[in-house]
């Protein structure tokens, strides 16, 4: 199962001599084997309802099938059912929708013997009433889940496979369709649900329309007309008993608001392709358009007024058709699909096309809609030779041949950003070959677009990617710019701001679409809001920012420790934290707990994420929006609220939400540490009462463990770091055990971090504490150009000081690491022989 790398582990453990264990008593603890790999679970998907009563989450071992489990924080008792993942609350929390996965040795069998994935195991559905003690509901062979966002009761599901030849595209009413659910079936499916839940000036940059996108598309050998085979789709009100079901159904949707269902469907000879909206209310379909053609990208907006599609059944039976744009006024009394977008279209470039690798998606406000343009296909000539399978590459290309052939395929299906107004029925085309990346957000004016053409070849070798960045309006595409040779922007939630770090000044920028004012943000802070531990070669990134205040009022960024409130008109900044930060050396984050959130209210205490960096003890804290001293609300010796990254990045990039109920003052988050699995513990916006509600590895108890140390230490040069040293229980000074050192850049941020048993390419920490070792992971810091040395000054003093608390056999010590670690092992030993076995995988050359 491990092959090589097993063997290189164990051959590095063998050299280290571990313990062996004497016997122990029947309840001692053990020692940690790879046969309990399998067995550790993980928590995936976790899900509060907005009620904030029930917490759902799939129970995931390293190797078999998942667990669902529904927990009722309130009465503390708890819900399983085998082999559920990927859960989804529906009914306002009262059912819990999940896919029912395929027994994982069938899968395994079934791959084995290479059967075709048609004859694979198949995953199904399952519905769990929360209110009634039944058993879940199982349904066999579904393809694709949908669930209506807003957590309504009506739910829609296709078929992996078409139970009944093809009919009437309308849902007949049925009181045992072909796709019947029942208490319990073998499962044969597999879906995932979805819960819908120096540089020359750019063309484009002098105020004119944006150019269309240009017909550089391939020609294709002929009409690709290839349908999608459709199969059953079954719409369900799962508060009452209606269930409907259609035929040959292929795309299909939810309204956010659960009032509608809009499904495609596709047949061989024709007949029964359309596009249909079913009523959820009234129980009704209608057919807003039907043709022969291709149906697809099925797109509801999120306040339920329109709806919109792609289609060619206006072209389906020319030589090559092409896609259209159709919306639909689900206001109307009267549903009808009317073409917005199509060839010939005002504002779209001739033999240019709406096309299907763009996503529709509407403004919040259901006022604009975002679609993709492309090159339209044309006809290969009569006669033509099968083309032959080259790469030709230039000196004078922008782009590394080999990056070429890696995203030739994401190249052939690229799409330019375009938007049509619904009310102003108007088409404006906003990206093109010469500004490539568009960005929106729900802002009513203007988008951010980013061109790095004039920087591509430099990057290559810099190492540094450049881009110019311009203010384009959603009205008509024009484009404005707004700076040259930039690290990248993002626009602020109002559209009235680009925010942009100014590598050469190390300073935040904010840079104003009305009238391209370019404000230095926080320029007398007399802090550095760039990493200033950062020790690569390269420019000093920036600690990062926290978002926007609502209106585009300011925006909150981060120095080390603290957070600013910058104003985007004038630049001046105040300290949101007033400077607690740096006094505790405690790193504050604001964290939004609302996913459907784009800026922190005015009116409402911020929530803090906070890391003390003197022990990495964190938790949470709170401040005004106007500022003032953080209260702490709760803070531990452990990681609460995610997992940090080994990089050399600041701790303010590190912070996780917790799970916030819609409807209710609950929230959810995780607590660990190297002893504790990252269970899930519920608490109120207090934090005043916390109470742990998942238990996902009880076995660990019966496993020999370990403490977690923090030491100080300096490298050669003076600079002062430190190391995380992995202690096994029950090991005494002077007993000395074996070391295995395990390294890359810095690790002491991953203090309090629980690593789970499981095989990687790297040594396991909990398993080697488990079974003996004393693991130490040192910080190193390094100087340019000198990586090996820069390892070897810092981690040899970490082993002296780590042998000074008398744990350690300095006769049987190692060292491992990968890649650019592994690097500098293969430098160090040939400078120093106190290190019985290296292990220096896949390095860095």
């Amino acid at each position: 199962m491990f092959g090589a790398r097993a063997s290189v582990a164990l051959a590095l453990a063998c050299a280290l001599l571990p313990i062996v264990p004497r016997p122990v008593a029947a309840d001692a603890p053990v020692p940690l084997g790879y046969k309990a790999y399998d067995s550790w679970n993980a928590i995936r998907t976790p899900k509060l309802s907005d009620d904030g009563r029930r917490l759902v989450y799939a129970l995931t071992p390293q190797d078999g099938d998942p667990t669902l489990v529904v927990r009722y924080l309130d009465a503390g008792t708890e819900r399983r059912q085998p082999r559920g993942s990927a859960p989804a609350f529906a009914g306002n929390g009262r059912f819990v929708v999940y896919t029912h996965t395929a027994l994982k040795k069938d899968v395994d069998a079934a791959k084995k013997a290479k059967k075709p994935a048609a004859e694979q195991p198949k995953n199904g559905l399952g519905i769990l009433d929360l209110d009634s003690q039944k058993p879940a509901e199982i349904v066999d062979n579904v393809k694709t889940i949908v669930v209506a966002k807003d957590g309504g009761a009506t739910i829609a599901y296709r078929a992996e496979a078409s139970p009944s030849p093809s009919g009437s595209p309308a849902p007949s009413s049925s009181a045992s369709p072909a796709a019947s659910a029942k208490p319990s079936a073998p499962p044969k499916g597999e879906p995932t649900p979805q819960v819908v839940v120096s540089a020359t000036p750019a063309p484009g940059a002098t105020g004119s329309p944006a150019p269309s996108p240009s017909p550089s598309g391939s020609p294709a050998p002929k009409a690709d007309k290839t349908k999608e085979t459709g199969t059953l789709l079954t719409i369900r009100d799962l508060a009452g008993t209606k269930r409907v079901t259609a035929p040959d159904a292929t795309d299909f949707a939810v309204s956010d608001d659960d009032r509608f269902v809009a499904y495609a469907t596709e047949t061989k000879n024709g007949k029964n392709d359309g596009l249909h909206v079913y009523d959820v209310t009234r129980g009704t379909t209608t057919d807003v358009l039907t043709g022969e053609g291709r149906y697809r990208n099925v797109a509801f907006a999120r306040d339920g007024t329109s709806l919109a599609f792609l289609s060619d059944q206006a072209t389906y039976k020319q030589d090559v058709p092409h896609d259209a744009v159709y919306v639909v006024d689900l206001r109307a009394p009267k549903l009808a699909a009317v073409k917005v977008v199509d060839a010939g279209t005002p504002g779209l470039e001739a033999n240019t096309t709406p096309d299907t690798n763009g996503k529709l998606t509407f403004s919040r406000d259901g006022k604009r809609l975002f679609l993709g343009t492309a090159a339209a296909p044309t006809p290969m000539p009569s006669g033509t030779p099968a083309p032959t399978a080259v790469d030709l590459w230039s000196w004078h290309d922008s782009i590394l041949q080999s990056q070429q052939k890696h995203d030739a395929d994401t190249e052939r299906k690229r799409t330019y950003a375009a938007v049509y107004d619904l009310a102003r029925s108007h088409f404006a085309q906003l990206g093109s070959p010469t500004l490539r990346d568009v960005t929106t957000n729900d802002n009513p004016s203007v988008a951010l677009g980013q061109d790095d053409r004039a920087y591509r070849r430099a990057s290559s070798w810099l190492g540094e990617d450049y881009t110019d960045l311009y203010a384009v309006a959603l009205a008509d595409g024009r484009r404005t710019l707004l700076a040259r040779r930039t690290t990248g922007g993002d626009l602020s939630p109002g559209g009235k701001y680009v925010l942009s770090w100014d590598e050469p000044s190390r300073h935040w920028i904010a840079f104003r679409v009305a009238d391209r004012k370019r404000v230095v943000l926080a320029p007398h802070a007399g802090v550095a809001f760039y990493n200033v531990d950062d020790d690569h070669p390269a420019p000093p990134p920036p600690y990062g920012n926290g978002g926007w205040l609502a209106g585009d009022r300011g925006v909150l960024l981060y120095d080390e420790y603290d957070v600013w409130l910058a104003n985007p008109d004038t630049g001046a900044a105040t300290n949101l934290t007033r400077g607690e930060g740096r006094r505790a050396r405690t790193v504050y984050s604001p964290v939004q707990s609302d996913p459907e959130a784009t800026s922190f209210a005015t009116d409402k205490p911020i929530l803090l994420a906070l890391i003390d960096t003197r022990n990495y003890a964190s938790g949470y804290a709170r401040v005004a929006p106007s500022g003032g001293t953080p209260a702490t609300l709760f803070k531990a010796d452990e990681l609460v609220y995610g997992t940090r990254t080994v990089f050399n990045v600041g701790l303010h990039d590190l912070t996780v939400s917790p799970l916030a109920a819609k409807h209710a003052d609950r929230l959810v988050f995780s607590r660990e540490s190297f002893r504790r699995y990252r269970d899930l513990w519920a608490t109120d916006s207090t934090f005043r009462t916390l109470k742990k509600v998942t238990d996902a590895n009880p076995q660990l108890a019966k496993y020999r463990w370990g403490t977690e140390r923090l030491i100080s230490y300096k490298c050669a040069d003076g600079t002062p770091v430190r190391a995380i040293m992995l202690v096994p229980d029950g090991l005494k000074a002077q007993k000395k055990a074996p070391l295995l050192v395990y390294f890359y850049e810095t690790y002491s941020s991953t203090f309090h971090q629980f690593y789970s048993p499981g095989p990687g390419t790297s040594p396991n920490f909990a398993r080697y504490v488990s079974n003996g070792y004393v693991m130490l992971l040192p910080d190193v810091h390094y100087k340019p150009g000198h990586p090996g040395t820069s390892a070897l000054g810092c981690i040899m003093p970490a082993v002296d000081t780590a042998l000074k608390t008398g744990y350690i056999d300095d006769k049987h010590m190692g060292i491992a690491g990968h890649s650019w670690a592994a690097y500098q092992i293969n430098y160090m030993i040939t400078k120093t022989h106190r290190f019985r076995a290296a292990e220096a995988g896949a390095a860095a050359t």
